[in-house]
């Protein structure tokens, strides 16, 4: 017999959870989904942990997952994970020094997407999932909306655009990093700026409080540590004493 989700925990999980970190941070970074999610018990694991640590629209980055068991990047000597250590890259360099790799590595470790710091990582979407092409919530759950991925997408972008413009609103951070282009219909909608691109496909724009950045994936192919240190200096000479 097939193991299945509880349904009802999973809906909730779709409905209320947005990331990791604090709202009051001024660096807010905003991906398509969070990885992971390789099998049922996995996404079960973390489902549980989720409902065990409060249901909270935003957790620990740290806390949440030494809790599922996934420890690599938060022990003594952690390993740099492929997607966060770019977005911290941006995020040191936007003070005008260039970081080094035990820098990028101290701040993982400590600092990244913590209850008590500086930054907050959100998805537009709520499930985890190792790609696009991988969808394994139909064989798990009898939810009609995860029979599949385009149904999924469609009935959840809308209201998750909501959210993030009503939660961009009330915090007004000083930076918005939406990483991977692929996504900019999503990201304009959220922002409802008008863009500028510079020479090194960086794309930013601002109203009166916050400045929005749109960057290539820090897993896309061929893309260098070299371009998020470039993403932080162009917030750091648009931002200046602000930061």
């Amino acid at each position: 017999m097939t193991e299945l989700f509880d349904d009802q925990l999973l809906s909730q999980f779709v409905q209320n959870f947005c990331g990791y970190g604090n709202y009051s941070g001024q660096f807010w970074f905003i991906g398509m989904e969070e990885g992971g999610g390789n099998s049922f018990s996995e996404i079960n694991t973390r489902l549980t942990t989720w409902a065990n640590r409060g249901k909270s629209e935003l957790d620990d980055l740290a806390e949440y997952h030494n809790d599922i068991g996934v420890m690599d990047w938060f022990n003594d000597k952690p390993k740099l994970q492929p997607t966060w250590n770019k977005l911290i890259r941006i995020l040191l360099s936007s003070s005008g020094k260039l970081p080094t790799t035990e820098q990028v590595r101290e701040y993982q470790k400590t600092l990244l997407g913590r209850l008590f710091g500086d930054t907050c990582l959100l998805e537009l979407l709520p499930l985890p999932s190792p790609s696009i092409g991988q969808w394994l919530y139909a064989q798990y759950s009898q939810l009609p909306y995860l029979k599949d991925r385009a149904t999924y997408r469609q009935e959840c972008i809308e209201s998750r655009i909501e959210h993030l413009q009503g939660r961009i609103n009330q915090y007004q951070p000083k930076v918005v990093i939406f990483y991977s282009l692929s996504y900019q219909e999503y990201w304009k909608k959220i922002t409802r700026v008008d863009f500028c691109q510079n020479s090194d496909k960086i794309y930013f724009g601002r109203n009166e409080s916050t400045l929005f950045v749109m960057t290539k994936h820090p897993a896309a192919q061929g893309v260098t540590s070299e371009y998020f240190h470039q993403v932080g200096q162009l917030i750091a000479t648009n931002l200046g004493e602000q930061l």
